[in-house]
Formats: structure tokens, C-alpha cells, sequence
């Protein structure tokens, strides 16, 4: 599947894949992680590959059925939610049948959640924030393919001076979400592989609009620590850490870099989604590698995150 559209979801409600208590990766001290759903691009590893188009999906964990039908019965259509994708008829994602199963073998994900129903969510975390200094990231998908919702979440929490940062992959349509970037502390920005040619060829699209957003939100002063998701057969080899780095020296002086590891924590997810054509798997870096990764951009004087 190639990559799509970067047509900003002009819904005021969001789509959510989930909101993550108690988050130490993703930003200064506890932060509550709101992943949304919608991304253009498709890349070969990713991890929430359920996001990927802003819908309501329906998965199913083989290994948890007891095989009891609870979840037929439960279904207005009288479809089996454990072949739903086969199925002819449509599903109307009504949730009853991840409501009735025992076994919890399935699961809805990317559903329609207001914007009161995240602020309070929020507010229900704040103490831990206040505690931490942390806040609150939007990560996803890309985040910033639903600014209308982003937008109107900030404006409820203005007045509880909430820390705000964001986590994107950069394909995003600037004009849609370039006023939301000041009310950010920080920003996590990916820049997978330099080269557009081979970027296309791994995420599906290429990344001249990537690198004018990262220079875009660089100009605006915010700060940002530049993300890679470090797979040594896609971009781990030594003339791309190079073209990163002199990209970052010349256009993006004083981010920081962050390297990745490739993982397979979301391979399930490819097969409770019927997702399991779009799977690729790579090498695992080891620590060795990304030390030496890590010298590279220690020789252009960018500092490790």
C-alpha cells in the first residue's frame, strides 16, 4: 500500500487510537501520550500500522478466542467478528462484540472521542504532571492530520498551563497546522532516510515536504530533537547517517538526535488487523552499531537526546 493524502481531517472530534497513562519516553517527566489516528505515510515497520487511515477498525487475537460465539450473538448484523474483514456485509464498528467477549480477543480501535472527553482525561492527570514537570504529547499516526481537533484541546487547556509536545513523522499540510506549532515545547520529528528516492520506496512517499516542514517549524524556534527509527538494512548505513547530519548542521543547528531501535513489538497487531501483506521484517541493531551511529553525529557536534 503506498502512502495517501495529507488532507487535514477537518472534524472538531478526533480519532483515537488510545490515550496512554504514565508515559516516560515521550517527553519530559510523566506525560499522557494521545495517539491519533491518519498518516500518509506507510512505512515497512511501523508499529501502529492501525492508524493509518482515521477509521474505526475491529482486531482479532486468535491466540485469546475460546471459540464460545458470544460475539456472533451480540452482532446486530449477524456477522462473525473474527472474519468481519472477509465478510461482504459492512460493519458498523458498534463495539458490542469486543463488549461481550470473555477472552478480551478483540478489540476497537481508532474510535470517535470528543473533545471534553480528552480534557478531562487530562485533567484527571494533572497532579502527575505538576509532580514531574511533565505534560501531555500527541503522538500517532501523524498528529498533525487532525489540527482542528489538536487545536481546540490546547484552547480548553490553556488556562491549566498544561506542558504541550508532539511527536511526526513531518507529512502534514503546513498551512492546515502551522498557527499550532507555538504551543509547543517541543517537538519529536522523524526524518527516516535523506535520500527521496529510497524514502518513497520504504514509506511510500517521498520526503521533500518533510524536510520543508522540519526547516518550517525550525524557523519558527521550537525546539526539536530530530528521531530516527534506526534500521540498519533502510538507513543505517554510513553515507545516509552522514546526509542526515549535514542536513541537521546546515538547516537545524542545535537539535538533537535520537536513534530508534527497530523492533517487532507491533507485528501482532499486523495480523489482528488482516494487515499481514504490509509486514517487513529487518535486523535488530545492536548497541555496538548504534554507538557507532551515534559517533558520526558526535563528529558534525550534534549531541545524542
Amino acid at each position: 500500500m503506498r502512502g495517501t493524502s495529507t488532507e487535514a481531517i477537518s472534524s472538531p472530534q478526533g480519532i483515537v487510537l488510545q490515550m496512554q497513562d504514565y508515559s516516560i519516553h515521550d517527553g519530559d517527566g510523566v506525560r499522557t501520550t494521545i495517539f491519533l489516528a491518519g498518516c500518509a505515510l506507510r512505512c515497512q515497520w511501523c508499529a501502529n500500522p492501525e492508524t493509518w487511515t482515521a477509521k474505526p477498525k475491529l482486531a482479532y487475537y486468535p491466540h485469546k478466542c475460546k471459540d464460545c460465539q458470544t460475539c456472533v450473538g451480540q452482532c446486530p448484523q449477524k456477522l462473525d467478528p473474527r472474519a468481519v474483514q472477509q465478510s461482504t456485509k459492512t460493519c458498523d464498528h458498534c463495539g458490542l462484540c469486543v463488549k461481550a467477549c470473555p477472552s478480551r480477543a478483540l478489540s476497537l480501535a481508532c474510535t470517535p472521542a470528543s473533545v471534553d472527553e480528552v480534557v478531562e482525561k487530562i485533567k484527571r492527570d494533572e497532579l502527575f504532571f505538576r509532580y514531574t514537570e511533565g505534560g501531555v504529547t500527541f503522538s500517532g499516526g501523524e498528529p498533525f492530520l487532525q489540527p482542528d481537533f489538536i487545536r481546540a484541546v490546547i484552547e480548553k487547556c490553556e488556562p491549566l498551563g498544561i506542558s504541550f509536545w508532539a511527536e511526526t513523522c513531518g507529512h502534514f499540510n503546513w498551512r492546515s497546522a502551522a498557527d499550532l506549532f507555538v504551543h509547543f515545547e517541543h517537538l519529536f520529528f522523524d526524518l527516516k532516510v535523506m535520500d527521496s528516492a529510497k524514502h518513497k520506496e520504504v514509506t511510500g512517499l517521498g520526503n521533500e515536504q518533510i524536510l520543508k516542514n522540519a526547516k518550517r517549524i525550525y524557523d519558527l524556534g521550537v525546539p526539536m530533537t530530530i528521531r530516527i527509527p534506526f534500521i540498519p538494512e533502510v538507513n543505517g548505513d554510513e553515507a545516509n547517517l552522514r546526509a542526515t547530519a549535514e542536513f541537521m548542521q546546515h538547516n537545524l543547528a542545535g537539535c538533537a538526535i535520537e536513534l530508534l531501535p527497530y523492533h517487532e513489538l507491533g507485528k501482532a497487531k499486523y495480523t489482528a488487523f488482516k494487515m499481514l501483506d504490509e509486514f517487513h521484517s529487518y535486523t535488530v541493531p545492536s548497541s555496538a552499531i548504534l554507538k557507532w551511529a551515534y559517533g558520526i553525529f558526535s563528529f558534525y557536534g550534534i549531541g545524542e537526546r
